[in-house]
Parts: structure tokens; C-alpha cells; sequence
């Protein structure tokens, strides 16, 4: 899977968005980045500044999808030139578009993106995820070990210890920071993958 499929995959989004009308939601994460790939993240830029991404159609699939907007125009009495029409077509997208982008911010990979393709911060909301309170850790870890075949005896001891586990590396990571001044993260998904091991494991 490459910049061309993501392309082909992109001009479906946008015929569901802006010919069909309806309202979709993108989730994009750096997962979906394949390595030494920066053109996937140029083209979720341009989306971001501009609500499309240049020279992805051509003039005669401009003109069919500016023309299925045609009819609406004119009942609002609308200028209906191939320019109105496309930039109607452009701003149908930009409202039913909405694009969720999910990055991790360990390492440089995102720092450099950000300054790279501005789009991501100043066309954006930004939401800083908080560790999970106790409460959530042990919800979660009772619903993945809530099947698994353990003793009724040992599972309650089992899920505390696996919320502790998670803590105390939440916390050593603090102390790490204060005497080596480097950090570390411990993040909900790092949880995720400690139950998903132990139970493969298991």
C-alpha cells in the first residue's frame, strides 16, 4: 500500500463527502504512516489547510463532481460556472469532512512533523490524553482478562497486580526524568499491549 492507493482511497472519501453529502469521520494515526513515507502526512495537511488535496482530480472528474452540486446550486440561486461549482463542491467537503488524527508524541517524529506540515497544529485541536485513573485501569484489565480461562481465586489478584504493574512504571518513568533528565512515556496503549502479551502468553 502506497501514496498512490491512499490517493485512489482519498477520492472515494471525498465522493462519499462531498458528491454523496454525507459526514464522515477520518482517523488517521502515525501507524498508518508506512516507513519513509512523509507524503501521507503532506497530502492529511493539505486536507487540514485547504479541505482538499491539490491535483488529486483531474479536469473531467473536477467537472463531474463540481456538476453533482449543480442542482442544489441552483435552487439556492446560485452562481453555477465549473469554478462555483467546484468551489461549492470544495466547501461541501471541508463541512462533512471531519479529520481525527492520532499521534504519539514519544520521540522527534512528531515534533518534526508538526513544523514540517503546520496544518497539523494550526488547523487542529489538540487533546493531551492523561493517564487512566485506577479505576479505569481496572475496568480495562477486567474486561480483557474477564474471559480468559484463570482461577475465580487468583483473576481479582491478577487484574490488581496488572494495575499496579502499569503504576509503578508510570511512576519510576517520573523518577527517571528527575535523575537522568530523559523521558520516558507510559501511555493507555502501552497498558493495551501489556494485557494483550500476558494473554498470549497465557
Amino acid at each position: 500500500y502506497g501514496e498512490t492507493e491512499f490517493r485512489e482511497d482519498l477520492k472515494t472519501l471525498f465522493n462519499m463527502v462531498g458528491a454523496d453529502n454525507k459526514k464522515v469521520v477520518f482517523l488517521f494515526t502515525d501507524g498508518h504512516v508506512p516507513a519513509g513515507l512523509e507524503g501521507f502526512v503532506e497530502l492529511i495537511n493539505n486536507i487540514l489547510t485547504a479541505g482538499m488535496v491539490p491535483a488529486l482530480f483531474d479536469d473531467g472528474e473536477r467537472d463531474q463532481l463540481g456538476g453533482s452540486c449543480r442542482d442544489e446550486m441552483t435552487k439556492l440561486g446560485l452562481d453555477d460556472s465549473k469554478e462555483a461549482c467546484w468551489a461549492y463542491f470544495v466547501a461541501r467537503c471541508r463541512d462533512n469532512l471531519h479529520v481525527v488524527l492520532a499521534m504519539s508524541p514519544v520521540g522527534s517524529v512528531l515534533s518534526v512533523r508538526c513544523r514540517n506540515f503546520p496544518g497539523m497544529v494550526n488547523n487542529t485541536s489538540i487533546d493531551w490524553y492523561t493517564p487512566w485513573p485506577e479505576d479505569a485501569l481496572l475496568a480495562v484489565a477486567t474486561r480483557f482478562l474477564g474471559e480468559e480461562d484463570l482461577p475465580d481465586k487468583q483473576r481479582t489478584d491478577l487484574i490488581e497486580h496488572a494495575v499496579m504493574v502499569h503504576q509503578s512504571v508510570a511512576r519510576f518513568s517520573a523518577d527517571f526524568l528527575v535523575k537522568l533528565r530523559r523521558n520516558t512515556y507510559v501511555t493507555p496503549k502501552f497498558y493495551l499491549d501489556f494485557l494483550a502479551t500476558y494473554k498470549s502468553l497465557l
